[in-house]
């Protein structure tokens, strides 16, 4: 593997690579991420793999994103001889590359295939942070990108026994993520071998809500606040938005004023405010679920 054939996310200090499902060579990948595909070859799924330094505090795992509240697993995961001086794993199923309706994406609500992985870091200090690194494709299949995005960065307390994490901006929400339960972590048996070497974590004896950072109040009118919105998810990035009076509603990247598919940072926070010009019901394959946003634009953001 040489230089070009990885990409370094220089400050969690993770290194990832991509092999195309079926194939041998490392795909090549430009420093924004965009990823070579060979001249005739068929794009059916990836491979990532993901290296951390050999003494690094940062183990990888994924989330079975297909269950509300799913549990961490590493058994979707296999260890890879990255080099001297690394560990790393590789997936051993494939992130799917999905053709339904004329669109594209990668499939990312499956645990085994999810178009992504968590890496969690835990400092001496008690220091959290949880990066994400995966393969996506924000213009239907045009280009595929290897990105990687903090979400969530803060502290870990004890409080009542329990384990607590206070977020380092109102950015991040709660560390419990809400139905995602990302808490899930700490029953993860790396996560506790972690633990045993971490200085005594200080004790939590604040205000709660510094640990569960409360959505801003909605204006009256076409207005709703952004609960959490993650670049690897739908087909260009999706996300909950709440109305004035706390119902839910998704929205998607595309629907987003100044989406552009080269750029998939995150477009949205928690605690935005965005308006909207319409309100789909009964969309794509989600009948039954939230409705959608559309025509949807940031009004207010307060940092």
């Amino acid at each position: 593997m040489n230089a070009t054939q990885m990409r370094l996310f220089s400050e969690p200090d993770i290194a990832a690579s991509v092999l195309l499902a079926g194939g041998d060579d490392f795909l090549q990948v430009d420093e924004s991420g965009v990823l070579t595909i060979p001249q005739g070859a068929e794009v059916e799924g990836f491979h990532l793999v993901v290296a951390v330094g050999e003494v690094s505090r940062t183990f990888v795992v994924q989330k079975d994103v297909g269950t509300t509240g799913g549990d961490y697993t590493s058994e979707a995961l296999s260890r890879y001889n990255f080099g001297k001086g690394f560990r790393a794993v590789i997936m051993r199923d494939p992130i799917e590359v999905i053709h339904a309706g004329g669109n594209i994406w990668t499939g990312w609500h499956k645990n085994a295939a999810s178009n992504r992985v968590d890496c969690w870091h835990l400092g001496k200090a008690g220091k959290l942070d949880l990066f994400q690194v995966g393969v996506l494709t924000h213009d239907n299949g045009k280009t595929f990108r290897l990105h990687g995005e903090y979400r969530w960065r803060g502290q870990l307390y004890q409080m009542n026994g329990m384990l607590v994490g206070r977020p380092a901006h109102a950015k991040w929400g709660s560390l419990e993520g809400g139905t995602s339960k990302r808490t899930q972590i700490f029953d993860h048996p790396d996560f506790s071998a972690l633990l045993d070497d971490v200085k005594r974590l200080p004790t939590w004896d604040g205000d709660e809500s510094e640990l569960d950072p409360p959505l801003p109040g909605v204006p009256e009118g076409d207005f709703a606040v952004i609960d959490w919105f993650i670049s690897c998810a739908g087909q260009t990035g999706q996300g909950i938005a709440k109305s004035k009076d706390g119902n839910p509603a998704w929205v998607h990247g595309c629907d987003v004023a100044g989406f552009d598919p080269n750029n998939v940072e995150p477009l949205l926070w928690h605690g935005d405010i965005v308006s909207y010009t319409d309100v789909v019901q009964n969309w794509g394959a989600k009948k039954n679920g939230p409705p959608k946003l559309a025509g949807v634009k940031l009004v207010k953001r307060d940092w």
